[in-house]
């Protein structure tokens, strides 16, 4: 690996840094996302049952034990029980942009380092042209080949090592977004039931 790395050429130390922040971030953001997985349909079915006996504290108490975007959200209309239906679901919004905020937190990384990556590939490519051209310039006999095969090497080592890395990044991010894309389309349903159950409460 380290001879591969080497003959590379100075490209690989930035494409090292793409995959080691890669990892890194994906594993952490990865930890973070299933970390936070709950039952929300269990967790509204209790809140449920509580708030149709008239215990809001408990209701709270159940949205705060528990982990999670949606959650997050349902103790935030919770909170806010006794007011209007509008300052609930605003109440619900604020607290779920910032659910969202935390969920796509180094995302924005990831889908750099997918851009990047193959581009520093193909410049490790074209410095590894440039000097094979440079070598058959000044080609002086045969104790020119290893020249020639290192400019080569570091072309075709760069490209492949830039896309061994954007690849398996672009599914990663592909799948912690499928993840976020599901958070919040529970989330928003979650709110609109919760919205549902407040406004008929106060109408008692």
């Amino acid at each position: 690996m380290l001879k591969i790395f080497a003959l590379g050429g100075p490209v690989m130390i930035p494409l090292l840094f793409c995959s080691i922040f890669a990892v890194a971030i994906g594993l952490e953001r990865l930890w973070y996302l299933l970390r936070s997985r709950v039952d929300t349909d269990d967790l509204l079915e209790d809140i449920k049952l509580s708030l149709g006996q008239g215990k809001v504290l408990e209701a709270m108490q159940i949205a705060k034990k528990s982990r999670g975007p949606v959650a997050a959200v349902l103790a935030a209309g919770i909170a806010h029980y006794d007011r209007s239906p509008e300052e609930i679901k605003e109440s619900m919004a604020t607290v779920g942009r910032e659910e969202i905020y935390k969920m796509e937190k180094r995302m924005v990384a990831l889908e750099l380092i997918i851009s990047i990556a193959p581009l520093l590939g193909i410049l490790g490519t074209v410095t590894g042209i440039i000097q094979s051209f440079n070598v058959i310039a000044a080609l002086e006999g045969i104790g020119q080949a290893a020249e020639l095969s290192a400019g080569i090497a570091e072309a075709l080592i760069t490209t492949a090592a830039g896309l061994s890395i954007a690849i398996p990044t672009m599914a990663l991010n592909a799948f912690l977004n499928s993840i976020i894309d599901k958070n919040i389309a529970d989330m928003n349903k979650k709110s609109a039931e919760l919205l549902n159950v407040l406004e008929a409460r106060s109408e008692f």
